[in-house]
């Protein structure tokens, strides 16, 4: 019995067990009169038979939407249904959970379809994950962290922080940068590049053309390393072959990366230190994670391509039962937020004292603000200049205290801003605002 993480994407299925990938599966339907194809075998046949092919039917997952032809009786319910399938039967064995980790484009009404199609199946689920937290983690990254994600029709970027817990805080999409439309244009550009070397156009025959995209992933991977690569095509009448530049590559997506650095500059703050996560799709874009990389304050790390779903696997007891549908948007980090406050932390406060008196911190969230409220509070006297109604809460997680900021004005541990949360020790001062209050943080046994 084991856990499988499946990372549910509209450009493929990606599926880890005990630790090793063991399928990722082109989210693409064919509608063959001899019957329907999933997966690899209808990416094979995508370019012979294009007006038979479907490719939105996880991104745009619904029961009332209908692929293919008017008149197809299948919805994208259906061939979800049947691409999934075709996964859990190639990488189960029984007794096996499933494990899901959905991008956060995805809506709730959609996981929630996705649970019942997988209910149909027969597949026990384990839990349901954000990708991009389940993915990051893990990391030792910054407070603030984002998520660079390459769907097959848009760019999915989530922005995510805290200090001992990632949280998801919101997501944001560049609904037309997406690698279908990057991929024409190179298919474009190499055959461009034919043309002016062979006179062959290999755009020109379906044959061809399902090779030269077959074949697009490894010239990319190619340009990591290399600064041109040479491209040929096989045809019964011989080969054809040319040679392409990075740059040019990188010129012929321009318009998309620019969608995609303004993406990234949307969910970055220049002052503040953020580290940006490349999923495996985004990292192999030639020139890319350079590009992204020059904009100030911005670490990049480029993710390995199971990561969303190894990680849902291996942290299935975290993320919970995902039936009835809980999407789990935030899980403890690993490591400690790297310049989280600027500071090792010693020994977890117990105890948070104002004006001598001293209110416990425990895993019951202690609110710090103005005024009155419900639930456990410390309510702060004064004019209330520079200090929220709700400014923070104090509370402590994993073993852990933690002070979370929600404020206008800023919360600082010794002086040191806190950048969503940070971790708070024996020893500390808190100060709440600005010029605002300090408290003592302490610990009893």
């Amino acid at each position: 019995m084991a856990a499988i993480g499946i990372e549910v994407v509209d450009a493929a299925l990606v599926a880890v067990r005990e630790g090793v990938r063991v399928a990722a599966s082109p989210g693409v339907a064919l509608l063959a009169p001899e019957g329907l194809k999933v997966g690899e075998a209808a990416a094979a046949a995508q370019r012979l038979q294009p007006v038979l092919a479907a490719d939105r039917f996880w991104s745009d997952l619904a029961q009332d939407s209908y692929a293919g032809n008017a008149g197809s009786a299948l919805s994208h319910a259906d061939l979800a249904h049947a691409h999934l399938a075709e996964v859990w039967r190639a990488v189960a064995a029984a007794g096996d959970e499933a494990v899901f980790a959905l991008p956060g484009s995805m809506r709730l009404h959609q996981a929630g379809l996705l649970l019942g199609i997988a209910g149909r199946i027969g597949i026990p689920v384990a839990g349901v994950v954000d990708s991009a937290v389940a993915a990051c983690a893990g990391l030792a990254a910054r407070a603030h962290v984002l998520h660079l994600d390459m769907h097959l029709h848009q760019a999915v970027l989530t922005v995510m922080e805290g200090a001992t817990t990632l949280r998801r805080r919101r997501v944001e999409i560049a609904p037309r940068a997406g690698l279908k439309a990057m991929y024409g244009a190179w298919a474009q550009l190499v055959s461009e590049a034919m043309v002016r070397r062979t006179r062959f156009d290999p755009l020109h025959q379906a044959a061809t053309e399902q090779q030269l995209y077959d074949r697009l992933p490894g010239w990319l991977a190619g340009l990591a390393a290399e600064d041109s690569i040479d491209v040929s095509i096989d045809t019964p009448a011989g080969g054809f072959a040319a040679t392409v530049r990075r740059e040019q590559f990188t010129l012929a997506a321009e318009a998309w990366y620019a969608q995609v650095a303004e993406l990234v500059q949307a969910g970055h703050r220049a002052e503040r230190p953020t580290t940006l996560a490349l999923g495996a799709r985004a990292a192999r874009l030639p020139a890319l994670a350079a590009r992204l990389a020059a904009l100030p304050g911005l670490e990049v790390l480029e993710l390995p391509e199971a990561a969303a779903a190894g990680a849902a696997a291996a942290r299935v007891a975290e993320i919970g039962p995902g039936e009835p549908a809980q999407l789990v948007t935030a899980l403890a980090r690993s490591h400690a937020a790297v310049g989280a406050a600027g500071r090792a932390v010693g020994q977890a406060a117990t105890h948070v004292v104002l004006e001598g008196r001293a209110h416990a911190i425990d895993e019951r969230p202690l609110v710090v603000g103005l005024g009155e409220g419900a639930g456990r509070r410390i309510s702060l006297g004064g004019s209330g200049e520079g200090v929220s109604r709700a400014h923070c809460t104090l509370l402590r997680e994993r073993g852990r205290s933690i002070v979370r900021d929600h404020s206008r004005y800023g919360t600082f541990v010794n002086g040191a801003g806190v950048d969503g949360e940070a971790e708070i020790g024996a020893g500390d001062r808190l100060r709440v605002g600005s010029p605002g209050f300090v408290l003592e943080l302490v610990a009893v046994d």
